[in-house]
């Protein structure tokens, strides 16, 4: 995996990442953080089984972005409870629909256009965290997003894509995008978790193909059932994914190889390239052998390609990721 800084480019969701930049904030589960989009629209119900569970750890390669790589299409990546969502899609759509000022920014994040949100979301699918997770988040401040890196806390909800990445936050309806490449020592800010561990902390690759279904960890019985892309739930059904927990590598399941037919609910522009900048019909960015496809969502962002990391502030933490130290001061969130 290579992380690359690369220059804004207008609409399609990347900006600059200077050189160095170190400041993550920790984002606890149910923080809402700064300047966020909407209120929340996260399901406490089916977040609540993870408050008191550690967050999983992986043993995977180190990343230039200060964290742990893991494949998207990881079998028990996320987790959920069988047959309920741990976000409100509908309301987050209402919500952006109802301010289109904020439309217009998430939509400009994601690289789509404001008229496509609520396709958008409906085919992105609502997990749960099982792992402290890197993430470029975006607060909206005068009119437009303002990205800063993150950490998000296991037990969040999430929406993710057919490729396993993380793309809202649904406690703030914050946008979201992989992760900037940083150059020194991640310096944490914020209240840190008591289970928080820099060297647990990981970053989601893109799985090499879409998937037709995403294999959730139930938190009550360790077991694994199967959510089928762009469903809230309703469609669970139970898993023939090794109950033996998830590994580094990809997924032997449904979502590690090509997708055994079309999506059914994964939009974006027709013709448009996942992790790719640019027109409909662009080649390929940093996830290579990804079939063009009309079913994948539109994102335009690019590992590394994300913006310079925002302030927050909080218990001092410190732990060292991807085997080098972090230093962590701050105060807030």
């Amino acid at each position: 995996m290579v992380f690359a800084n690369q220059s804004s480019n207008s609409g399609s969701g990347t900006t600059t990442q200077a050189a160095g930049s170190e400041q993550v904030a920790l984002q606890p589960v149910a923080a809402v953080g700064q300047d966020p989009f909407t209120g929340s629209v996260a399901n406490t119900v089916a977040t609540s089984a993870y408050a008191s569970a550690p967050a999983t750890s992986y043993s995977a390669s180190a990343s230039s972005a200060g964290g742990e790589v893991v494949n998207g299409g990881t079998a028990g990546l996320y987790g959920g409870s069988q047959k309920l969502a741990s976000c409100d899609v509908p309301k987050l759509s209402g919500y952006l629909k109802e301010n289109p000022d904020k439309a217009q920014a998430f939509a400009k994040v994601e690289s789509i256009t404001p008229d496509a949100i609520d396709g958008y979301l409906k085919g992105l699918t609502p997990v749960v965290l099982r792992a402290d997770t890197r993430v470029t988040n975006h607060g909206y401040r005068d009119g437009a997003a303002t990205p800063y890196q993150a950490v998000l806390q296991s037990g969040t909800a999430v929406l993710v894509d057919s490729y396993g990445v993380p793309r809202v936050r649904c406690a703030c309806g914050n946008p979201l995008l992989p992760p900037a490449s940083v150059t020194a020592s991640p310096s944490y800010q914020g209240e840190a978790w008591s289970t928080f561990k820099g060297t647990d902390v990981v970053i989601v690759q893109p799985a090499p193909a879409p998937a037709d279904v995403i294999v959730l960890t139930d938190p009550q019985s360790g077991g694994h059932f199967d959510r089928p892309v762009g469903t809230t739930g309703g469609g669970d059904y139970s898993s023939s994914a090794s109950p033996s927990g998830p590994s580094s590598g990809p997924s032997s399941g449904p979502s590690s190889g090509p997708s055994s037919g079309k999506s059914p609910a994964s939009p974006g522009s027709p013709g448009s390239s996942p992790y790719s900048p640019g027109s409909p019909g662009s080649s390929p960015g940093s996830a290579p052998g990804a079939p063009k496809s009309p079913a994948s969502p539109a994102s335009g962002a690019s590992y590394g390609s994300s913006a310079p990391g925002g302030s927050a502030s909080g218990v001092n933490s410190s732990g060292p990721v991807g085997g080098v130290s972090a230093n962590a001061s701050g105060s807030g969130d």
